[in-house]
């Protein structure tokens, strides 16, 4: 079987905890060389190639795709130049920070021809697949609102996430992810919304974020996102005749058994089905790369949505109303 070569562009946590081991369980993945600033942090990924800078990893002919876990704020940069050095790129959500850095990265892979995915990883659970074959068969009758939240505590005021800069803030972190569910996985297409958020008057990021939305039918759904609460992944699917949940949305390989959980409640809220579903999403979005590269084909969520994804959370932000700020 032909092996897609990668490499890593900075020895970042979620690259050595998430998506390195994901390469390595991955049945057409072989990881080429890696690059970062820090030797001592690289070594510990035992990559036989070990770059100091970002720029030697780009001219290594033998790296096929890159995958870029880098502060929001620098993936422009090194999407583009990724992309001009001829490589494929995989590169953390959000993707970038405005549309207008979006335009600009289109462009560049029009002229390249190479293949982009931003990293909304969950959306490779088959638990997804589930809930749209629910759905599909009318369980829950017509779809009236959604629902979804993604918390943690944030403890570390020094954390990036925490830098305005870098794009900190809880709903480009994890707001992200319910946005993404619900435009792009449940396919609904807002057509007004207003964010209200808890902004840290020091930092200037909102730390607690929920955002109302309306279409052109009347439906709503609402995305809320926290570094205040404690851990919690979820989406809720109200319909006229019951709700889907899916209990564990966004990562439910850390869920209690690993496994995440679709239930479906009828409309007095009592439980009618629950399915248990395993899966590795982290795996399955690597092989979806792997085999859009070796196919010369563009993903079904390629940059042409994320642009739109980065558009409508920009707007969000616009329609923000500081619940912290003195009126």
């Amino acid at each position: 079987m032909k092996k897609v070569k990668w490499g890593i562009l900075s020895a970042a946590n979620i690259a050595f905890e998430q998506m390195v081991p994901a390469l390595r369980r991955s049945k057409n993945s072989e990881i080429v060389a890696i690059a970062s600033k820090t030797r001592e942090k690289a070594e510990r990924f035992n990559i036989e190639k070990i770059y100091a800078t970002y720029e030697e990893l780009l001219e290594d002919a033998n790296v096929e795709v890159v995958y870029i876990p880098l502060p929001n704020a620098l993936h422009k940069e090194w999407i583009i130049k990724a992309a001009q050095a001829g490589k494929h790129v995989i590169v953390e959500k959000p993707a970038v920070l405005t549309s207008k850095d979006m335009d600009d990265i289109l462009e560049v892979l029009q002229q390249t021809k190479t293949i982009f995915i931003e990293g909304f990883m969950y959306q490779y659970h088959k638990q997804h697949r589930e809930v749209k074959r629910l759905l599909k068969e009318g369980c829950i009758g017509e779809i009236t609102h959604i629902k979804t939240h993604f918390s943690f505590l944030l403890q570390n005021r020094e954390d990036i996430r925490m830098n305005k800069a870098l794009g900190g803030g809880a709903f480009w972190d994890v707001g992200c992810y319910g946005l993404h569910a619900v435009t792009q996985l449940l396919d609904f297409k807002p057509a007004h919304y207003k964010m209200i958020a808890k902004v840290d008057e020091d930092k200037n990021v909102d730390l607690t974020s929920t955002c109302l939305l309306l279409d052109a039918q009347g439906r709503t759904a609402e995305v809320s996102a926290s570094f205040e609460m404690p851990f919690e992944n979820r989406y809720e699917i109200f319909g006229t005749k019951g709700t889907i949940v899916a209990q564990y949305a966004f990562r439910p390989d850390v869920s209690e058994t690993g496994e995440a959980i679709v239930k479906v409640l009828n409309r007095d809220g009592h439980e009618q089905s629950r399915k248990t579903l395993k899966d590795d999403q982290y795996v399955n979005q690597v092989e979806y790369l792997n085999d859009c590269i070796l196919n010369n084909i563009q993903p079904e969520y390629d940059a042409e949505k994320t642009k739109e994804m980065i558009a409508l959370i920009e707007s969000c932000y616009d329609s923000m109303y500081n619940l912290t700020q003195d009126d």
